[in-house]
């Protein structure tokens, strides 16, 4: 069983359109654009997390400076 998730996994990574979003992915997250929205993205995160923890942050991520 083992072998054939490994082999379904190596040939899912090997599919030329699995490459091709891949790659498309990597170009969007080295863009500006995509860089404000990671930022955007950690930021609200950040706040939500501490509000959750009320401040206390999980591993110092969301704690209330």
């Amino acid at each position: 069983m083992l072998e054939d998730l490994k082999d379904k996994a190596s040939d899912f990574l090997n599919n030329e359109k699995v490459q091709t979003t891949i790659n498309k992915a990597k170009d969007f997250v080295n863009s500006e654009k995509g860089r404000e929205t990671l930022n955007h993205a950690k930021d609200k995160i950040e706040d939500f997390v501490e509000d959750k923890t009320d401040g206390k942050g999980i591993f110092g991520f969301g704690k209330k400076g």
